[in-house]
């Protein structure tokens, strides 16, 4: 593995990347946990990982998308959290798992990883809570993966009207929405295999932001592996 790297943020910056104390109590709920599962279980049908697979999940929050990767897969996973509590949450609830799963506190902008280095990096719900650095984590993502491997994740992003609307009013804004998002995947060499928008969550229906799951596949070109190392 490489060094571990840093960002230097400021007060505020530190404080929306960790989550609040009703989000926490959210997180390592029994309820968001089953609906981690759910979740990954119908993203799973979308990708094709080899036996015992190198995965990371970035946001590993309180462990349950860590365990099933076992569970499923056999895999050999490195779970993340840029909130050192999360990685304590997490390391309690998956003491029966010690030797299938390492937890880091890592930065997803600045990973301590080699490139090409995981058949697959988990993000779900997280990109948005890396303020001023999504794409930094995006790149990094992409960095990690080994050529072929895929990045699967949920988000919630800014609907194309309002993403449009206010980088015109407020020229500047890296406003993390649906085409910039795509767009970032894009310039990584990241592509699209699937995307799933909304999945009949009636919150998001005359809302702003719209939630999506996909699924990402980094390229096989050279050129982008000689870039990675």
């Amino acid at each position: 593995m490489v060094a571990q790297q840093t960002v230097a943020d400021g007060w505020i910056v530190r404080r929306m990347m960790k989550l609040t104390s009703f989000e926490r109590g959210f997180m390592n709920s029994s309820r968001h946990a089953r609906h981690t599962r759910r979740t990954a279980l119908d993203l799973f049908t979308h990708i094709d990982l080899p036996k015992q697979p190198a995965c990371l999940e970035v946001g590993c929050g309180q462990g349950a998308l860590a365990r099933l990767l076992v569970e499923r897969f056999d895999a050999q996973v490195i779970a993340t959290d840029y909130d050192s509590r999360q990685v304590a949450v997490a390391r309690e609830r998956l003491a029966d798992l010690d030797g299938k799963i390492e937890l880091r506190v890592v930065d997803a902008r600045a990973m301590p990883f080699e490139g090409g280095q995981f058949d697959a990096v988990f993000s779900f719900g997280i990109l948005h809570h890396i303020v001023r650095g999504w794409r930094l984590a995006v790149a990094e993502t992409s960095r990690v993966l080994r050529p072929g491997g895929s990045f699967v994740f949920t988000e919630v992003v800014a609907v194309n009207a309002v993403e449009q609307t206010l980088k015109r009013l407020v020229p500047g804004l890296d406003l993390l929405g649906a085409t910039s998002l795509q767009a970032c995947f894009a310039e990584n060499s990241l592509h699209l295999q699937y995307w799933a928008p909304g999945g009949g969550r009636s919150i998001f229906a005359i809302s702003p932001m719209a939630y999506c799951a996909a699924v990402a596949r980094r390229s096989r070109s050279p050129h982008i592996e000689a870039q990675a190392n």
